[in-house]
């Protein structure tokens, strides 16, 4: 059975299968949490996906859905803002936001933390970095399994204010070994069904 965090942030998404690239994004409590799930899973014209750590959700749908509104700010190693803009966009960035990581072909890779160090690294590198809140430091996703994600473009949505990566991942997206950390697919019933039949490697 999935069980939400009851104290600590939840990230809740929602997508038109169709449009890639494209979501919106929500931060909740718990009870925020729980009431948006009984809302998507009685309604049919969703499918809902959970990531590894509980602590983001995945609504996709057929129908259109709100979409947030982003700015390129890094495409194939060149900065696509004026140092001017680049640098009103970090001072408006919270201490800690959610950095989510799409793959070329639009599939949700991860969903994770990050701070305003994690974003300038990343537009310096072309890698994924995140800022790890457990061990307290910016971390580069792969630095330890070589499963690196190196970037092809960074959007920055400011209402709410997060990063999407869009990447070329190298192997397993996932801790788990994973190619998504949304490899589980909510059914009716508390069910859960495993995206992938295999792990990456296997």
């Amino acid at each position: 059975m999935i069980s939400p965090p009851k104290n600590a942030n939840i990230v809740l998404l929602e997508k038109t299968k169709s449009e890639s690239f494209s979501y919106h994004l929500r931060i909740a409590d718990y009870e925020s949490t729980i009431q948006w799930l009984n809302q998507h899973e009685s309604d049919s014209r969703f499918q809902l996906y959970v990531d590894c750590d509980d602590d983001c959700f995945l609504a996709t749908t057929e129908q259109p859905v709100a979409k947030d509104e982003y700015i390129s700010l890094w495409k194939d190693g060149e900065v696509s803002v004026s140092d001017a803009e680049l640098n009103r966009l970090l001072t408006l960035a919270p201490e800690l936001f959610p950095f989510l990581a799409v793959d070329e072909s639009g599939q949700e890779l991860m969903l994770a933390w990050g701070k305003p160090v994690s974003l300038e690294q990343a537009l310096k590198t072309g890698i994924g970095t995140y800022f790890s809140r457990s061990r307290n430091k910016t971390w580069v996703k792969g630095e330890e399994s070589g499963h690196l994600q190196n970037l092809k473009e960074i959007y920055i949505s400011l209402d709410p204010y997060y990063i999407m990566y869009r990447t070329s991942q190298k192997g397993a997206a996932c801790h788990t070994g994973y190619y998504s950390c949304f490899f589980r697919q909510l059914e009716a019933g508390n069910q859960v069904k495993l995206v992938y039949e295999n792990k990456v490697g296997e």
